[in-house]
């Protein structure tokens, strides 16, 4: 009876280390940097507000359906620090293309550069999600 009992209870701690597992780490999809499409992979990291190094752009009001977040740094990139994401909130202006699908750091400065979107920095929403290297085409 003992020894049911102890496989038992071993048993329901790997369901719950498995569970665990999973919710701990977790493909999160991709985000777009330098043109090219890179998968990402979340982890349960603790990031406080505000000290994410690494540009981070989600869009608020963007109507492409392939839009993603859109990163200044990728590995391999001089200044990457690994995923450790500063976030900011990407809204199209009333004179910017909702529709464009924005894929570099450089093209969403010239948008904002000209207006067509507005940054605004969002330190709560910091986090980490580590960036896979062999990233793929857009398209």
């Amino acid at each position: 009876m003992k020894g049911r009992l102890t496989i038992a209870v071993a048993s329901a701690l790997l369901v719950v280390a498995a569970a665990a597992g999973s919710v701990s780490a977790r493909d999160f999809g991709a985000v777009y940097a330098n043109d090219l499409q890179y998968r990402v992979f979340g982890n349960s990291a603790n990031v406080p507000d505000g000290t994410g190094t690494d540009p981070l752009a989600t869009f608020t009001n963007s109507a492409n359906g392939q839009q993603l977040g859109v990163a200044e740094f990728a590995p391999g990139t001089i200044g990457h620090h690994g995923g450790r994401w500063a976030v900011y909130r990407a809204t199209f202006t009333g004179t910017g293309d909702a529709t464009q699908l924005v894929t570099s750091w450089a093209e969403l400065q010239s948008l904002v550069g000209s207006g067509q979107i507005m940054l605004v920095r969002d330190p709560a929403a910091d986090f980490r999600c580590p960036v896979l290297g062999d990233p793929s085409p857009i398209g």
